[in-house]
């Protein structure tokens, strides 16, 4: 007798099951792709104790024919796909067949639908059977009902976690579908109460705000990048905004949601020293592709795909989100109070969308326009967060450039050529800001039409000074001769290790000698150590490599450079006279991101003249 057998179809979607249905979110999941697929324009979703207990979905989209409603609930039945080539040209959320007849092997399911060019159909399936077939009622669109998930599979109802984790694992869901998908309006409801509605107009910025706030929003960046085999659509959030998790990462590729690695840590990479290490920034990146070059079907769930360029397609996403901020004025608004936002953002009555955030170009006037604006207009855009008032007590006199500093413009002086013809003006990453004073040692304080700023001089001097470092470590040069070589002695544990790296000291420039069982002598060390006493530089940067495992100059490069940078920084209590805050202030501007020290902080905050004028009340709404 034969013991090799074909398993009975119920017991062929209940192991399939296993794969596609880990719990309710994956079920909200796919009957949303569905309802996509049926190019539904609004989709409602409604859930009753996190899922367990019932889960529907409503759309509006074409429904399905009476004669092929029979089929859902067979396993790989679909419309999505004919034949072998057609698995190379998916542009569909759903393809394989699956979905349906697992969700009904393992919950009690109630389908109700009508197709303009069909009768209207209601099914009820129950643990892999059809259990009633009648007429439905006449509406254009699909309304299914999933109850009593996991019913008779009851060890896996010991794996659910808590309803609150397991409404929260639909909630994202809902969330990544409508950031997906602009143009559709989704409705969440969870035990009867509206949590989420976005509008459906195909205006990505205005999902940003339904989902993530207003103030979110406003900080978001458009970003947009193409290349021969990719297209990058969709927005980041200026890096003051962070999270504590990558989640708020959301990727697609051509509408579909995905999680890969790569692609998020590319993202992440994208942030370079704009936040710190253990924070993650908001993004929502849309990729579109030759459906040839991305294999959908690699997990029943199509969460995860692969790429047949993997690499370029890395590089292009990190190249996309660094040069997108690499174009914006990324210094921080002082926090509000949180309740006030809160009302503030109940009482906005419009926000503008498609209004990009720009600001003022130093050395311009107030009234100048200079490519994004005069510094008025940037301080009435929504990135600054200044409102105009309703009612002013007294109106604010012109802001005068006083005590200005000088800028030098290549071809001639800072108001002009000998032929009276306008200097060409360089690019500045900074407005123009006038040095007013100094806080405790500590903070520079600064002015501007739009208000006041604050720098942080230890933080700035450390973001000189990394530049400087990540730019020149293993660069050639000479190097520094020294007529007295300097001596150092190291610890006997570190002798060996010393011994072992002595060549990548070589490499990067020293000329070191040991000179006894633990001495040591440099008589050269490479141009980049620049301070009035290199020794300490030079002490740290030996005591730096013997202490890294397989040390590599291009790996430890950027942990090098911070390193470097933190030592020699302005310490705070140190007193600055004017000249010196102004040479920061210009080192700073010549920087190519002076926003944030390599550790992620910030180096300058900003309190716009409406937030000082609403504190002190000169402003009444």
């Amino acid at each position: 007798m034969s013991k090799i057998k074909i398993l009975d179809p119920k017991i062929q979607n209940k192991i399939a099951a296993g794969e596609v249905v880990e719990r309710p979110s994956s079920v909200v999941k796919e009957l949303i792709e569905n309802s996509i697929d049926a190019g539904s324009g609004e989709i409602q979703v409604s859930i009753e104790e996190s899922g367990m207990k019932e889960i529907r979905v409503i759309d509006d989209g074409e429904g399905i024919e009476a004669e092929d409603a029979p089929l859902l609930f067979e396993r790989h039945a679909t419309s999505k796909i004919g034949d072998d080539y057609d698995l190379f040209q998916i542009r569909t959320m759903g393809f394989r067949g699956e979905a349906l007849a697992s969700i009904g092997a393992v919950a009690k399911v109630t389908l109700e639908t009508m197709h303009k060019e069909s009768e209207p159909v209601k099914l009820q399936y129950e643990g892999g059977a059809i259990v009633a077939d009648e007429p439905g009622k006449a509406r254009n669109g699909t309304d299914i009902t999933i109850r009593e998930i996991f019913f008779n599979t009851p060890a896996r109802l010991k794996y659910v976690r808590s309803l609150r984790t397991e409404a929260g694992k639909v909630i994202d869901i809902v969330q990544r579908m409508a950031l997906n998908h602009p143009a559709i309006s989704f409705t969440l409801l969870i035990d009867g109460r509206e949590k989420l509605r976005t509008g459906g107009k195909g205006d990505l910025k205005a999902v940003i705000a339904d989902i993530y706030g207003i103030n979110v929003a406003r900080l978001a960046v458009p970003v947009e990048a193409e290349s021969p085999d990719f297209h990058i659509t969709g927005y980041i959030v200026k890096p003051e905004v962070t999270r504590s998790h990558r989640n708020f990462i959301n990727l697609s590729v051509n509408q579909r949601f995905i999680r890969n690695f790569k692609l998020t840590q590319s993202i992440i990479n994208g942030y370079h020293t704009l936040q710190p290490k253990d924070k993650y920034p908001i993004a929502v990146l849309n990729m579109e592709m030759d459906p040839k070059i991305v294999d959908v079907n690699v997990h029943p769930a199509k969460t995860e795909v692969r790429f047949s360029k993997e690499m370029e397609l890395n590089a292009l996403v990190e190249n996309t989100v660094r040069n997108a901020l690499r174009e914006e004025t990324l210094i921080p608004d002082v926090e509000k109070n949180t309740e006030k936002r809160e009302k503030e953002k109940a009482e906005q009555p419009k926000f503008e969308f498609s209004r990009r955030a720009g600001t003022a170009a130093p050395g311009t006037s107030p009234k100048q326009d200079f490519n994004t604006g005069s510094v008025k207009e940037a301080a009435e855009r929504p990135a600054s967060r200044a409102r105009e008032p309703v009612f002013r007590t007294e109106e604010r006199a012109p802001y005068s450039h006083r005590g200005r500093v000088k800028r030098e413009k290549p071809g001639g002086s800072e108001t002009g050529t000998a032929t009276g013809t306008a200097p060409s003006l360089q690019k500045q990453k900074l407005p123009y800001l006038e040095i007013i004073g100094q806080l405790h040692g500590t903070y520079i304080l600064m002015q501007n039409d739009s208000g006041m700023y604050m720098m942080d001089q230890h933080a700035a001097q450390e973001r000189i000074k990394y530049e400087y470092y990540y730019e020149n470590i293993q660069k050639d040069g000479d190097g520094v001769p020294l007529l007295i070589p300097y001596t150092f002695e190291f610890p006997l544990d570190d002798v060996i290790t010393i011994d072992e790296k002595i060549h990548d000291l070589k490499d990067l420039g020293f000329e070191i000698e040991k000179t006894g069982a633990k001495n040591y002598s440099v008589s050269r060390y490479p141009d980049w150590i620049r301070t009035e006493d290199p020794e300490e530089d030079i002490a740290s940067v030996i005591d730096f490599i013997c202490h890294k495992d397989h040390f590599s100059v291009n790996d430890y490069r950027e942990e090098m450079s911070i390193m470097m940078s933190c030592k020699k920084s302005i310490k705070a209590n140190h007193h600055l006279d004017k000249r010196q805050m102004e040479a920061l202030l210009e080192a700073l501007n010549k920087c190519e991101s002076p926003y944030t020290c390599p550790h992620g902080r910030p180096v300058i905050i900003q309190m716009t003249t409406y937030e000082i004028e609403r504190m002190f009340n000169r402003i009444m709404k």
